[in-house]
């Protein structure tokens, strides 16, 4: 009973997976074993495929990558690193010290001023020269001088006057020779050109006229031109190296003090004594003035109510780039009467 048990079960377990397999293709016909060959044989193409991935993950090329032969790169030691950084500096600093950069870099890396020369010195005398020769070569110098008003507004023109007609006139300052302005009768020139600090000696008690005279700081006279009307006046200044606050660039008191005579030479000429003091002077800093360059300082006149006298003016580069403006009041002290004004006459010539 057992053994039919066993052998019924056996049979079982023997017949039942063609009992349970689905019927695919019914019928013997040569169409159908056709298509069964057909199917079996991409079912073995897809399991040997199947194990041959399996087994080889990751397929080898013909050709291998240079990256995976090589050793990994080496990556520069911090001595060389430094040492790079530093060459490159030196460089950088070298070159920011010899040519020429614009002015906003010249704020950050100036150019170290030299101790100045002797004012008596061959060095001093040649700078002096030099800067008197750029002067007057100045294409606002030329333009000032050529300037002309009606005979009735400027000033008369002392060759029509001698009637001599010398095709050059010789400054006693500098030697250098300029050209006498055209003669004609009805025109006449509107500034009259004179040297501040140079015909007479201001002293060493003069801040302007004295202390701060020679080579890197004021090496020449200022060049002023003052209409008839003593309303209206234009300086040319050189300022030197010597005369810095930060490296490179003018002080800012030095500018406020330059103003401050500019404008009193406008305003005390309007005086009767001529003699004047500050009142009041308002500065609006507008640009930073770079040293060792020419600036042009024009003044005018606003108003005046007996002894005060207001005045403004500014500084410009020669391109004609306000630096500063000024305002300021002057008025002549009661006493005026009473002290001498020969030494301020003298320094209006």
């Amino acid at each position: 009973m057992s053994a039919r048990r066993n052998a019924t079960l056996f049979g079982q377990s023997m017949v039942r997976p063609h009992t349970l397999r689905p019927r695919l293709f019914s019928g013997n016909t040569p169409e159908a074993r056709a298509q069964l060959s057909a199917t079996s044989t991409s079912s073995h193409k897809l399991r040997a495929r199947s194990l041959a991935t399996s087994s080889n993950p990751f397929p080898s090329s013909s050709t291998s990558s240079p990256s995976s032969t090589s050793s990994p790169p080496r990556r520069p030691s911090s001595s060389r690193t430094f040492l790079s950084l530093a060459t490159g500096l030196v460089l950088g600093s070298a070159l920011a010290l010899t040519l020429p950069r614009p002015r906003l870099l010249s704020l950050i890396l100036p150019n170290p001023t030299p101790l100045p020369h002797a004012a008596d010195s061959e060095e001093g005398r040649l700078e002096t020269q030099r800067i008197e020769k750029e002067l007057e070569a100045l294409p606002i110098v030329k333009q000032l001088r050529e300037a002309q008003v009606p005979a009735a507004q400027g000033y008369a023109n002392p060759l029509i006057a001698q009637d001599v007609s010398p095709t050059h006139v010789e400054t006693s300052l500098t030697g250098i020779e300029d050209r006498a302005p055209p003669r004609d009768s009805s025109l006449a020139p509107k500034y009259r050109e004179s040297r501040p600090y140079a015909a007479a000696n201001a002293g060493p008690h003069s801040l302007s006229g004295f202390t701060l005279r020679g080579p890197s700081k004021f090496a020449i006279p200022p060049l002023a031109f003052t209409s008839k009307d003593n309303k209206e006046a234009v300086f040319l200044m050189h300022l030197g190296r010597g005369l810095c606050g930060h490296e490179g660039v003018v002080h800012g008191g030095l500018l406020a003090t330059v103003l401050d005579e500019s404008l009193a030479w406008t305003a005390l000429q309007l005086l009767p004594s001529n003699i004047g003091v500050t009142a009041t002077l308002s500065l609006s800093y507008k640009k930073p003035t770079f040293a060792d360059q020419f600036v042009v300082i024009r003044t005018e006149f606003v108003r005046q109510e007996g002894r005060k006298v207001w005045v403004k003016g500014q500084v410009e580069d020669l391109e004609g780039m306000v630096l500063v403006q000024a305002e300021a009041l002057f008025v002549e002290p009661k006493m005026a009467k009473f002290l001498s004004s020969s030494s301020v006459r003298e320094h209006f010539k």
